[in-house]
């Protein structure tokens, strides 16, 4: 417990949470000195409100959201002010601008921050209203606190970003660690393993999300700063890891393989799936060592468990005997290599860390980098685009505008005091999707109601002004570092934050109490009604597109698989950014089912059809990770034409599949004949080298196989089941596709 409350005050979220605190703290000392409070307090709001758009990125990226976020919420405030003096004048301004601010979202993730502090901006014009030159005044003065936000996002942003950036590394490094686990758990029979895989989806959304934010801090970093040894040094792991991700996805990819081999003998299994959690926990301790800012201490020697590996694979042998044991061995020869290679990376990634292992370039220049940074496309173009009922994010603004117009207009109706509330409980719950909208809406009543209890609690038990002071101090830190890691928790110290200011300048506490509730109670039902009945954007309706996406993401990996055996250069750039496009893709539309799971059963239109093509697109990744990690880590010789026909037929097979998901007109396969000559011709090599070592066995009992001569049998035999096993799931893609249409 300690060291949990140890780290989480080492983490990004509370340093920043102290940053934005102490940003909000010097205006309201000011104001209180000189006795201009509610003048203060609007650039408190101002800093608040722009510091949420400074999350991981760029120094560039940081600046333009920050000022972008405090024009908006200036320039929004501004206007609310001038049309309150008039309620037909209000309303139609209210959705004007609640339409057009919501509608920034199409930009990403950072404009969708920068959307929502001018969404806040909002709600806070109607705390007070201002009148003549004061509302220019309150305006201006919420501009200055965007510019003291900035000031104080510039000063710190090389403290912030090194620790956010040893953050992700260490959250990246826990993920993959639990990736390696789970991939050992799912090569067993186990009962549960329809959790593990729910488990294993999520684990590869998250994991795509970690890498992202690394990608952008660290390569913009570079771009714009140079390549310092601490930043080579974070890049050269990440590098590693991404490699590790690859390697872990292919190891061992085919289970049903494996159990038909090893279904009577599991034991044989054993020390390999030791082997992977031992893997697992080393990358668990080196994260310990960094988070804990401690010397890493290279305890287990894992040689003896690698020894085991391979008196496995002798056991193996000697029981079943040749030629029936074959097939089984170069199995678990070719699995042994892959966790000798896991366990290359991770003791590279080791020796980085140790500072063992310097390299003066990690051979990756500014521009190909930045290829490999997710580029935000700000055109215009893209608003036009989105003016469309098919558009989420418009159906969003039109939904979100709607709300908030209902809450407002309740609000006027009913003796609702501080209905502001209604209004600042949309903005937070209502959220483009069904799933997190209700994920929200559950989080902040929760909130809420702990809060207004264990505040409530307080203010009865103890009158005492100071000590609600400091309260409310620690709520709105602990509200802002947890307003990122666990909203529930957010919203609990938000509340208690809220009363406890309300009881510093008003006796009635408890009136607070009530209404916040009541305001909560009412804010979370018009969203959960505007999402469910308001132009809804179930999941099915749109996941077609992510499997799309996927598809064409694992045709340009397949295709990027197949030029580098063809080629056999060292640039290994567009296999890389096919393989990165490809994991995205997968974790997209595995977290677009995941949503489509959590919702109504009648928006759950065939669900296990589009489960049976999720599943199947993350075989056909694993398959095609175990023949590209094989081929760039083997020095295959070049490919055969053979091998390039069967890759196109496979291709084929899922070029028909998207052509029936956009229903167009199908592509002509590759004729049957020639596929069948491509693999008798694959066969026939692998057939080869075994009757050779069949002549070299005649006669004795036990004769070691050379290694150059294992290698060529591996790379056959892998090469041909990996080819196989890849045609047949593009096949049953293309038929779980024609299923689902």
């Amino acid at each position: 417990m300690l060291q949990e409350l140890r780290q989480f005050f080492k983490s990004i979220d509370f340093v920043k949470a102290l940053v934005i605190s102490f940003g909000a703290a010097v205006p309201v000392s000011l104001g209180l000195w000189l006795d201009q409070l509610p003048y203060f307090l609007s650039i408190a709001m101002g800093t608040v409100l722009a510091s949420g758009s400074d999350v991981p990125g760029s120094r560039k990226h940081k600046t333009v959201g920050i000022l972008a976020a405090a024009a908006i919420a200036m320039l929004a405030s501004i206007v609310i002010g001038l049309a309150s003096g008039s309620l037909y004048l209000l309303l139609p301004v209210l959705a004007v601008l609640v339409f057009a601010i919501s509608f920034i979202s199409v930009y990403g993730f950072r404009a969708s921050l920068v959307s929502f502090a001018g969404l806040m901006a909002i709600v806070m014009s109607f705390v007070h209203a201002h009148s003549g030159a004061d509302i220019f005044i309150h305006g201006l003065l919420m501009g200055a606190g965007g510019l003291w936000a900035l000031m104080l996002s510039l000063v710190f942003h090389s403290l912030l970003q090194r620790r956010q950036t040893e953050n992700l590394i260490i959250t990246c490094l826990r993920q993959t660690a639990r990736y390696i686990q789970l991939r050992g758990k799912l090569a067993t029979d186990s009962e549960d393993q329809e959790a593990l895989l729910k488990e294993f989806y999520n684990l590869q959304v998250k994991l795509n999300e970690t890498h992202e934010a690394l990608r952008e801090v660290l390569l913009h970093e570079r771009q714009s700063s140079g390549t310092s040894n601490y930043h080579r040094k974070q890049l050269l792991i990440f590098i590693d890891l991404i490699d590790i991700l690859e390697l872990s996805l292919a190891n061992p990819a085919n289970y049903a393989r494996a159990r038909e081999l090893f279904g009577h003998s599991i034991r044989v299994l054993l020390p390999f799936i030791k082997l992977v959690f031992e893997l697992s926990d080393k990358l668990d301790k080196l994260a310990d060592s960094m988070q804990q800012e401690r010397a890493l201490s290279i305890e287990s020697d894992l040689e003896p468990l690698l020894e085991k590996c391979r008196d496995s694979i002798r056991q193996y042998v000697e029981e079943l005997q040749l030629p029936q044991a074959r097939e089984g061995a170069l199995l678990l020869h070719n699995l042994l290599d892959y966790e000798e290679k896991l366990l290359q990376k991770i003791s590279s990634i080791e020796r980085v860390y140790l500072d063992l292992e310097d390299k003066q370039s990690i051979g990756m220049q500014s521009r190909e980098s930045r290829q490999f940074i997710t580029q935000q496309d700000y055109d215009v173009r893209i608003l036009r685009d989105n003016l469309s009922l098919e558009s989420p994010i418009f159906k969003h603004a039109g939904r979100l505008t709607i709300a908030m117009l209902l809450g407002y207009v309740l609000g006027i109706l009913f003796p609702i005091q501080n209905a502001y509330w209604i209004l600042l409980t949309i903005v937070v719950i209502l959220r483009p999707g069904y799933t997190l909208t209700k994920e929200r809406s559950k989080h902040r009543l929760y909130g809420t109601l702990l809060g207004a209890v264990i505040a409530g609690t307080v203010v009865l038990l103890v009158q005492n002004v100071y000590l609600y002071g400091a309260l409310a101090l620690v709520s709105l830190v602990l509200s802002f570092a947890f307003v990122q890691r666990n909203y529930r928790t957010s919203s609990i110290f938000v509340t208690t934050g809220v009363i406890f200011i309300y009881a510093l300048i008003s006796p009635d506490a408890f009136d607070a109490i009530q209404f916040r509730v009541i305001d909560t109670l009412t804010g979370a039902a018009i969203s959960l009604g505007a999402i469910s009945f308001l132009w809804p954007s179930w999941e099915s309706l749109s996941i077609k597109s992510n499997i799309v996406k996927a598809l064409n993401a694992n045709r340009s990996y397949l295709a990027g698989i197949d030029r580098y055996s063809q080629q056999k250069s060292q640039d290994t750039m567009d296999y890389k950014l096919a393989r990165k496009e490809a994991f995205l893709q997968m974790g997209n539309l595995n977290a677009a089912f995941q949503r489509m799971s959590q919702e109504p059963e009648s928006a759950q239109h065939k669900l296990m059809e589009i489960y049976e093509i999720v599943g199947l697109n993350h075989t056909f990744l694993a398959a095609a990770a175990a023949l590209g990690t094989f081929i760039r880590g083997n020095q295959v010789e070049a490919a055969s034409e053979d091998l390039h026909l069967v890759i196109k037929s496979i291709d084929a097979n899922l070029a028909q599949a998207l052509q029936t998901l956009e229903q167009e007109a199908p592509l002509e396969a590759v004729a049957k004949e020639e596929l069948v000559e491509a693999y008798q011709h694959l066969e026939g090599r692998y057939n080869e080298l075994v009757a050779i070592r069949t002549h070299e066995l005649a006669g004795a009992t036990y004769k070691p196989i050379a290694p150059a001569f294992l290698k060529n049998l591996k790379e056959a035999r892998l090469i041909s089941d990996q080819l196989k096993w890849l045609h047949t799931i593009s096949g049953n893609l293309k038929h779980a596709v024609e299923e689902l249409v």
